[in-house]
């Protein structure tokens, strides 16, 4: 299975891919409306991944926080990149992000070969960078196929975002997005008590674009060997 779906210009705009970001004209002439092309897992505030993953006797616990957004350093090269082609200073280049409708967000836990079942869904911030924060206990089976996906596989977990794409937006005001993860657990065994917690924070300054209209729904994936984190 592809880990991506592809969002050209089946919308009618002239989407191109530039690093892994999908692009297309704005209203102006150096206005530019981008989406990502697939979801990864958020960075906190030191950069690393909000990822976390603790054995607990026979329970394992999953914790992360999951986006769907272009980080800042991405948007600054892809601004470079559009000012060049137009001559033009940077700061001239006017990045905004994709109107679109964001619903629920899947993990989907694999076979292998292609199949797959939901584990968890989670509700999304609703505005960009889109974070959904997940939180739940895997059972030995379960765990051992998120490992597996750790070391490289592909086809034991993916990340699922559904999307709508919307109209131009009528009006926009300025908010402040967070999602926050925290797991404590404490369990009781022949050798006495196990105890681990994992936690992850962010919290990103956004624009909330209102007033869309109905447009076409797809789903954005992204396989968790691709998500870059470190090996367990």
């Amino acid at each position: 299975m592809n880990p991506y779906m592809d969002s050209g210009a089946s919308d009618g705009m002239a989407w191109e891919e530039i690093g892994g970001v999908w692009i297309a004209p704005g209203d102006g002439p150096m206005s530019w409306t981008y989406r990502a092309r697939a979801p990864s897992v958020a960075p906190g505030a030191d950069g690393r991944p909000q990822f976390a993953m603790i054995g607990a006797g026979a329970v394992t616990v999953l914790a992360l926080t999951a986006m769907w957004g272009v980080p800042a350093a991405t948007l600054d090269a892809l601004r470079a990149e559009l000012a060049a082609r137009a001559q033009v200073p940077p700061a001239q280049i006017q990045l905004s992000p994709a109107p679109v409708e964001v619903g629920e967000v899947r993990l989907m836990l694999g076979d292998g070969h292609g199949e797959y079942v939901q584990l968890a869904k989670a509700a999304c911030s609703g505005v960009p960078p889109y974070h959904a924060a997940f939180n739940l206990m895997l059972d030995q089976t379960q765990a051992e196929k998120v490992r597996r996906a750790l070391n490289g596989e592909h086809g034991w977990l993916e990340l699922r975002y559904a999307a709508t794409d919307a109209a131009a937006a009528r009006s926009s005001r300025s908010v402040q997005d967070s999602e926050s993860v925290e797991v404590k657990v404490s369990l009781g065994d022949a050798q006495g008590r196990v105890e681990a917690s994992a936690s992850a924070y962010s919290q990103v300054g956004v624009q909330d674009e209102a007033g869309y209209g109905a447009g076409r729904s797809r789903t954005y994936s992204a396989d968790a060997a691709d998500w870059g984190l470190p090996k367990p």
